[in-house]
């Protein structure tokens, strides 16, 4: 598969997990070539987007990624999305839409944005978008719930 346009020009690499630099991220920058890899970037507009690779692990039917591959894709990048806002949350539910196979190799586009926020409820919506600018591959809604300080400290460690 050829090499994907992404990250462009002006993209700045972020990591949007506090945990991620205790190597405990899910499907970060992965040593292992062959799972599921996700970097995420903040574009000169300021919104955050993630270039997910999806490794021969990562694999369901012959050929294809495994639906809980694109799955966990698109919880993570939902979930960073609400944390790049400040908001320290956990999933509370999420949604998706599979709308077309995703091939085992492909480097894909993972766009996101955060809907509402509230008191303790984020909505965040976004997809995986190929290059051949066809329809998303999958889209997801995930609602998160904002942890209370003292889960954030227990979870995390103080601020």
């Amino acid at each position: 598969m050829a090499q994907s346009p992404w990250p462009l020009p002006g993209w700045r690499e972020i990591e949007p997990f506090p945990f991620a630099e205790a190597g405990r991220q899910f499907t970060g920058p992965s040593r292992d070539e062959g799972a599921i890899s996700v970097r995420y970037y903040l574009k000169p507009d300021g919104k955050l987007a993630g270039v997910a690779s999806f490794g021969p692990k990562s694999e369901g039917a012959p050929g294809q990624v495994h639906g809980g591959a694109i799955l966990t894709v698109l919880d993570e990048a939902l979930g960073a999305a609400a944390w790049h806002a400040g908001h320290r949350v956990v999933t509370a539910r999420l949604t998706t839409e599979f709308r077309r196979p995703v091939p085992v190799g492909a480097r894909l586009l993972v766009e996101t944005r955060l809907v509402s926020a509230r008191t303790r409820m984020v909505l965040c919506e976004g997809g995986l978008t190929g290059e051949d600018g066809g329809p998303p591959f999958a889209a997801a809604e995930g609602v998160f719930v904002v942890l209370k300080p003292e889960a954030q400290a227990r979870l995390f460690g103080p601020r």
